[in-house]
């Protein structure tokens, strides 16, 4: 009885411990969450999409590696905003400003 409350408890344990491995975001997921979000409040074109999914998953990347410093990765955001800024039109711009959490989201 103990040998199968034993077994049943280990399988319990690694089923719960492999279920919560799936549930991690991948960098280029966290990016298109990043890019729907964006989308849904400032007006964008797919291929702007597109381009931004690729930025927003560098940007990911970046904050996952855990060999860079905190300068680094500060250094390496600012430059991802700059980018991302640039991408956008004035109008565009104007818009993302609207939403600050939505910009600080994709900023940090």
């Amino acid at each position: 009885m103990k040998k199968i409350i034993a077994v049943v408890t280990l399988l319990l344990a690694f089923t719960i411990n492999a279920n919560a491995q799936e549930k991690k975001v991948t960098n280029n997921q966290a990016a298109k969450n990043d890019i729907t979000a964006l989308a849904s409040k400032v007006k964008i074109s797919e291929t702007l999409q597109a381009d931004l999914v690729t930025l927003m998953t560098m940007k990911h990347d970046v904050l996952s590696d855990n060999t860079l410093t905190k300068e680094q990765k500060e250094n390496a955001l600012k430059s991802f905003e700059h980018k991302l800024m640039s991408g956008l039109s004035p109008e565009q711009r104007t818009e993302l400003a609207k939403f600050p959490a939505l910009l600080k989201q994709l900023t940090h």
